[in-house]
């Protein structure tokens, strides 16, 4: 898989059009310098005016990403400086474009679990059968995937913008033809919201990390706030 990096893109949210500004350009090069895992400051994070996201492909670098549009039914494309794409549907990645493997589409998505397995977890099946369709070495091949999924703990993640409180629930399935197992983690607040996963995304691929960075229209003020007490309370233990 190849290192996924941060656009300086023109931002398309649904009809509307915003050009990315040179402060925006400037903390994407900041971000590259030298190689290493991407990080933006508390400050860039509470000020940056994008939705966007850490991917890490397995012991790769950790990248940022930035989501360039939003289509219909609720894909969330998120594209990279060499125009790479990651499409996201309830967390899960289910289309990519221009990496060195690619996943061209997933059937039976309207039964994925992730959509109820927490608002409605007592109506949502939590058994999923569907296929992929791959592309690798220039052929497209088809492949079969079964999955379980369960409701584990309450969790606290502490992420970029600061504490969330989150439902963890884990995906252990099988790649029916080679036999394959693998386990997906999701991380969800209360109305379905997937800030952080971990993800397999076909048979013999690197698992893939997204950790949610900042995200537009959602409130994470308390987050924040309780981000500022932490730092605080620090500050004042190392006294």
């Amino acid at each position: 898989m190849s290192r996924l990096l941060l656009i300086p893109i023109v931002l398309l949210l649904l009809s509307a059009c915003t050009a990315v500004t040179d402060e925006v350009r400037a903390t994407i090069e900041y971000a590259f310098e030298g190689g290493e895992d991407a990080e933006l400051s508390q400050e860039k994070i509470d000020s940056f005016p994008y939705t966007s996201l850490y991917a890490q492909w397995s012991d790769s670098p950790r990248s940022l990403i930035v989501l360039g549009y939003v289509n219909k039914p609720d894909d969330w494309h998120f594209i990279t400086a060499e125009k790479e794409t990651l499409v996201l549907r309830n967390g899960r990645v289910i289309r990519t474009q221009a990496l060195n493997k690619n996943l061209l589409a997933v059937s039976n998505l309207k039964d994925d679990p992730l959509r109820c397995i927490v608002t409605s977890q007592a109506n949502c099946p939590t058994h999923w059968r569907r296929q992929y369709d791959i592309e690798m070495a220039n052929k497209v091949v088809s492949r079969e995937a079964s999955s379980e999924f369960s409701v584990q703990d309450k969790q606290v993640l502490n992420l970029p913008i600061g504490p969330v409180n989150t439902t963890y629930v884990v995906e252990k399935g099988e790649f029916t033809l080679s036999g394959q197992e693998f386990v997906n983690e999701f991380w969800l607040e209360d109305d379905g919201h997937v800030v952080k996963s971990r993800q397999t995304l076909f048979p013999g691929g690197d698992k893939l990390t997204l950790t949610q960075v900042t995200w537009i229209g959602r409130d994470y003020s308390a987050s924040r706030n309780a981000r500022e007490k932490q730092q605080e309370q620090q500050g004042q233990e190392a006294q």
